[in-house]
C-alpha cells in the first residue's frame, strides 16, 4: 500500500500541491511594437492562510515583474510588488487597471492570438505551478473584464 501511495505522489503534477487554484487565465495580444505585455488571472485560495507568489518565469521575454497598476497623483503608474498576497479563503484578480504580472523585453518570434505561453509562478512556500496561458486578441479583451467582473460580483 506504501508503495502505492508513493507511486501516486509521484505520478501528480506539483502544481496539485500549490494551494492555489487559477481561472481564466489570459494574455492580450501586444501592438506589433510593444516591448511588454501582461498576464491576468484570477487566483482563488480555499486554505486558512494566505498564499504569496514572490516571482514568475515565461520563456520569451527578458524580465518578469509582478505589479500593480493605480492612479497616484492623477497619474496613472505600474508599481513594481516584491509578492502577490491572496487571502485565505479568498482570491486575488490580476486584470487591466489593477495587479498583473507584467512580461517585458518582447522576444522574437513575437507571441500572437492564438499562442500559449507556459507562465510558472514562484511561492514564497518553494513550491511552484506552471500555467499553459492563452494569448488572446485585444478585441476579446473588454469580454474577458466583464467576465472577471461577474466572477468577483461586480
Amino acid at each position: 500500500m506504501r508503495k502505492l501511495i508513493l507511486a501516486a505522489a509521484m505520478l501528480t503534477p506539483l502544481s496539485a500541491y500549490a494551494e492555489v487554484k487559477v481561472v481564466d487565465a489570459w494574455i492580450p495580444e501586444a501592438p506589433p511594437n510593444a516591448q511588454a505585455m501582461a498576464a491576468f488571472m484570477v487566483m482563488e485560495n480555499d486554505e486558512d492562510k494566505e498564499v504569496k507568489v514572490l516571482s514568475a518565469f515565461a520563456p520569451g521575454f527578458n524580465t518578469i515583474e509582478l505589479h500593480k497598476s493605480m492612479e497616484v497623483d492623477g497619474m496613472h503608474k505600474m508599481i513594481k510588488q516584491d509578492a502577490l498576497v491572496v487571502p485565505a479563503k479568498g482570491n486575488l484578480t490580476l486584470k487591466p487597471g489593477s495587479y498583473h504580472i507584467m512580461l517585458i523585453g518582447v522576444q522574437d518570434p513575437r507571441p500572437k492570438a492564438g499562442d500559449v505561453i507556459p507562465v510558472r509562478l514562484d511561492f514564497a512556500d518553494g513550491k511552484q505551478m506552471t500555467l499553459q496561458v492563452p494569448v488572446k486578441k485585444r478585441a476579446d479583451m473588454m469580454k474577458r473584464m466583464e467576465n472577471m467582473q461577474k466572477m468577483q460580483g461586480h
